[in-house]
């Protein structure tokens, strides 16, 4: 890898880290290497691992070529629009891709029903303060 890509997705991973507030210590856990190894990769002494930035895309919900982006405002543009997703967002996305499209369709009206339940239950609390 070309230091100037290494370099780039360095300052990528440090400022999806801080955006997420994660510690490096909690980055490197869920990747299963040393705290030590990943600032390496944070500070861009070492060429970056494929797996371990998949990894991170995976859990933390982003694309993993969002990494190669050159541009820091365009990356944080990037990261602000994929704020909302969390892990468990995320879980559910990779689950519904893996999904024939008959079972998204199942999925989606069983989203919708117990959205419906979930609005009957809010209108009966609103009921009992009346």
């Amino acid at each position: 890898m070309k230091l100037d890509m290494q370099m780039r997705i360095a300052a990528n991973l440090r400022t999806l880290r801080t955006s997420k507030r994660l510690s490096q210590e909690e980055i490197a856990s869920f990747i299963g290497i040393s705290r030590s190894l990943y600032t390496h990769y944070e500070l861009g002494h070492r060429p970056q691992d494929a797996e371990a930035l998949y990894i991170i895309s995976t859990r933390l919900g982003i694309d993993m070529t969002a990494f190669f982006e050159n541009d820091p405002q365009k990356f944080l543009s990037y990261l602000a629009s994929n704020a909302y997703q969390d892990e468990e967002m995320t879980e559910l996305i990779n689950i519904y891709r893996r999904l024939s499209p008959f079972s998204k369709g199942m999925l989606i009206e069983k989203a919708f029903s117990l959205l419906e339940k979930e609005k009957d239950k809010d209108k009966n609390k609103s009921h009992l303060f009346e």
